[in-house]
């Protein structure tokens, strides 16, 4: 982890705070062609994702978008980069040192549900890419990536919580890890597949009230 990466709280990479900078025309072309990628699997998941179909939500032809993306795998990577980056600046968080280690994970969990919730686009992107896994090696590979990096943030969280007395030194620290990645995705995906029919804001509650008992002495 970076130096700058290690003074924050989430469970995911920490990109930066500022959105891509447009410094030039091809990265002008760059970001028009990944946010029309975007939509594209938004809307009709990487499928929808062609050549042919970027040239109609774009003014400059196949050549142009070749140029700057060498083939469609390139494009989907450059897609899913997008979409990660897009949740973890929404939900970075600066966690102050006088926050407890209770409060710590209970904003961990808050931030990193609402960045899913804030940014819809960017979840129906991460979850037409996991919808490839176990058929897409790539698709698999780069999810495990992620939850494994996840899990181990949630870790390091319960560690310390461990190590300053907050929480229960019997508590099974790789196991509620994986619950604490668990919840989050569980509720931002069911957000997802049926808008409006569940409160997230009460799940979320319920969900950090349930693992702060369990950790807590």
């Amino acid at each position: 982890m970076s130096k700058s990466a290690a003074s924050h709280t989430t469970l995911g990479p920490v990109p930066s705070r500022d959105a891509p900078e447009i410094r030039s025309v091809r990265d002008l072309r760059r970001a028009q062609i990944i946010r029309a990628a975007r939509e594209l699997v938004a809307d009709g998941g990487l499928p929808a994702l062609t050549f042919a179909a970027l040239e109609e939500r774009l003014s400059f032809t196949r050549g142009v978008i070749t140029y700057h993306f060498r083939n469609r795998d390139e494009i989907v990577d450059a897609v899913l980069d997008s979409a990660l980056e897009e949740i973890e600046r929404a939900r970075l968080i600066s966690v102050a040192e006088r926050l407890s280690s209770g409060e710590k994970v209970a904003a961990a969990i808050r931030a990193t549900v609402r960045g899913f919730l804030d940014h819809p686009e960017a979840s129906r992107v991460l979850l037409s890419f996991w919808a490839r896994v176990p058929g897409d090696a790539r698709a698999t590979e780069v999810s495990a990536r992620l939850t494994a990096q996840w899990r181990g943030q949630c870790a390091r969280l319960l560690r310390r919580g461990q190590q300053d007395g907050a929480f229960d030194p019997e508590v099974a620290v790789e196991p509620m890890a994986a619950l604490m990645v668990g919840v989050v995705i569980g509720i931002a995906t069911q957000h997802v597949f049926e808008p409006g029919a569940i409160d997230a804001e009460a799940a979320i509650d319920v969900a950090v009230a349930s693992v702060l008992a369990r950790l807590e002495r």
